[in-house]
């Protein structure tokens, strides 16, 4: 079977910097995949480049068997449903959360002219399931950064993609708008063929059926393979540098108990404290 996107020594610079490394990868369809690291691991940059939003500088990738063109760029991303607030807050002010939606049916930015009926009903359906229904017009700027991150959701499942690559999806989400993300993703993934990659800082976020794990630190590609053997006291200990202890509750959820010290108290209150 071919993998809907395959990496071959993917790297991307910034200037004289990699912000990602000789990454190696296969994401067949149907496969679940969760991704973990660290602010400044190279996460938000790898998605980006997956869904064709961000070029590569060395090594290959292929979607759906095609390298990214000019010619095809747009055709793909109509193939993929990305979330991602760190890259679309760069792009989206004034936009209305009906125009944001409609757009992920074109794979761009904006809408285009051929919009019908039936586009526009089913816009305001996922926005209304998502708990939008009264900010339809609202304009982008103007909305909370949770309402915010529903659009984006709503976008992202527009076009019924083939890939959805979801980036920090819960960020910004109130406790009931976040279980009900968790429940869409979690019968997405077990009723259909969707390929879904889904990065988190949190391990409760990642559910059961994220049985495969990428680990991103500084850019490059620490470990993957199976969550159940990667999500472990010994493995995350190492990853993170830090004594962790790892817990697996019986909903499945992973746990992560860190015992880090804190200085704060002492230094607004004045005491002496020597510099490490």
């Amino acid at each position: 079977m071919r993998p809907v996107i395959s990496l071959k020594g993917l790297s991307h610079m910034t200037g004289s910097r990699y912000l990602l490394k000789d990454i190696n990868w296969d994401i067949n369809q149907g496969d679940h995949w969760v991704v973990f690291g660290m602010n400044g691991s190279g996460k938000t940059t790898l998605l980006t480049i997956l869904a064709g939003f961000k070029p590569l500088t060395h090594g290959s990738l292929t979607v759906f068997g095609e390298p990214y063109t000019n010619d095809n760029v747009l055709e793909i991303r109509k193939r993929i449903g990305l979330v991602s607030a760190s890259f679309f807050d760069q792009y989206y002010t004034r936009e209305s959360a009906l125009d944001i939606v409609l757009s992920g049916k074109f794979g761009t930015f904006g809408i285009r002219y051929d919009i019908q009926d039936e586009d526009i009903i089913k816009a305001r359906k996922l926005l209304v399931e998502l708990h939008l229904g009264d900010k339809i017009d609202q304009l982008f700027n103007m909305m909370s950064k949770g309402e915010r991150q529903n659009v984006l959701i709503a976008r992202a499942l527009f076009s019924n993609p083939e890939i959805l690559i979801m980036d920090e999806p819960c960020t910004g989400l109130d406790v009931y708008a976040r279980e009900h993300l968790l429940n869409v993703v979690r019968d997405l993934a077990e009723k259909t063929d969707i390929a879904i990659i889904y990065v988190t800082h949190y391990t409760e976020e990642i559910l059961s059926v994220f049985d495969q794990c990428l680990l991103l630190r500084n850019g490059y590609c620490y470990t993957m393979g199976k969550t159940k053997e990667i999500f472990n006291t010994k493995s995350l200990s190492d990853f993170l540098r830090f004594p962790v202890d790892v817990k697996i509750a019986e909903d499945e959820k992973i746990y992560i108990k860190m015992d880090i010290k804190s200085n704060v108290r002492d230094v607004i209150r004045g005491s002496d404290i020597w510099l490490q």
